[in-house]
């Protein structure tokens, strides 16, 4: 990680900004992001690791705009024509959980508006 301005988390292809602090303040995140994130084109969000959470970092919080999040989301699950059930949710022979088709070990999609 690093400090001062810039990306708090290098050599990655997306910009993140880690926040450790006892005030929530969502809005300054997303602004500091969205200045940096429209001159460099990349994926931007936030971690925010609240006060008495420790060192785990996957149970650290996540803020990110919903415009960056819908065409993740479109990635993951727009192959779905319907609203799933609990038994459409199966486990692939690769270990995964999967909702129709496995898109872990199968051939994805990796350019957002191919997936329309």
């Amino acid at each position: 990680m690093g400090r001062g301005s810039g990306k708090d988390i290098v050599n990655v292809p997306f910009d993140v900004e880690v926040k450790a602090r006892a005030g929530f303040q969502p809005l300054a995140y997303l602004k500091q992001l969205k200045a940096r994130t429209s001159h460099s084109g990349e994926l931007g969000f936030g971690v925010i690791r609240l006060n008495g959470q420790g060192e785990d970092a996957a149970e650290y919080a996540c803020i990110i705009r919903l415009a960056d999040l819908l065409p993740l989301l479109i990635l993951k699950y727009g192959h779905l024509d319907k609203e799933p059930k609990e038994t459409d949710i199966k486990r692939c022979s690769c270990g995964s959980w999967m909702i129709g088709r496995c898109l872990t070990c199968q051939p994805t999609i990796t350019n957002v508006q191919d997936a329309d």
